[in-house]
């Protein structure tokens, strides 16, 4: 997929799924569990033991089936890393102009992370192809209107605490995506306790309720 493909399969599917493995063995596992349940869109964060292993192992063995994204991407540094090993998005939770520029040089989609209207300008400027709205929940789906006012057009991607009841909330708003945790999901408990048929029958909920969403057509 070139970069235009993947922009597209992260708004057609909407529902980007992140988790935070404590190691390598446990990220190979519930990666492997969420797919088997449906998840095309994954955030490998870079905080994970041994993290472009993980995106190596994902693109070999699942290829354009789904999107691998790098997530928690903090330097320029880490930027070339996950996409040596083949990332297709990098996401940050912060504004890094420096990290914006590396994805877009590889034609990787940058997703840096944005809270006020003064650094969503600053992303815009740098080429951002879509803003991460962190900590959404902090501000709520209304905040989307309101950075639609002056940047109309950009695409939104609403971060932190996306949930089954809010998630339409967030769409009707105009979100071009939204990312869920395993936290969210509640997954951690099977994820710790080796469960692997109920995380991936939780994402296949999930998957559910979010093309079940899409399909009504809302108010977009």
């Amino acid at each position: 997929m070139n970069k235009t493909d993947v922009l597209h399969r992260i708004h057609q599917d909407w529902l980007v799924t992140i988790f935070r493995a404590e190691t390598t063995a446990e990220a190979h596992d519930t990666f492997e569990a969420l797919v088997a349940g449906g998840a095309t869109l994954v955030e490998v964060t870079l905080t994970t033991p041994d993290a472009c292993a993980v995106i190596e192992r994902l693109r070999s063995r699942h290829g354009d089936r789904i999107v691998v994204c790098a997530g928690t991407v903090t330097t320029p540094e880490l930027a070339r890393q996950a996409l040596d090993a083949g990332a297709q998005a990098i996401i940050a939770p912060n504004l890094y102009p420096a990290v914006v520029e590396i994805a877009l040089g590889r034609d990787a989609v940058a997703i840096p992370g944005c809270f006020t209207p003064t650094e969503v300008a600053d992303a815009l400027r740098c080429g951002a192809d879509i803003i991460k709205l962190f900590p959404c929940d902090m501000v709520g789906p209304e905040y989307l209107s309101y950075l639609q006012g002056p940047f109309p057009g950009t695409r939104i991607m609403a971060v932190g605490r996306i949930t089954l009841e809010n998630m339409q909330s967030y769409y009707d708003k105009k979100a071009f995506a939204g990312c869920v945790s395993s936290t969210s999901m509640g997954l951690l408990k099977f994820i710790r306790a080796g469960r692997y048929d109920e995380v991936s029958a939780t994402m296949r909920r999930w998957i559910d309720f979010t093309e079940k969403m899409m399909a009504k057509g809302s108010k977009r």
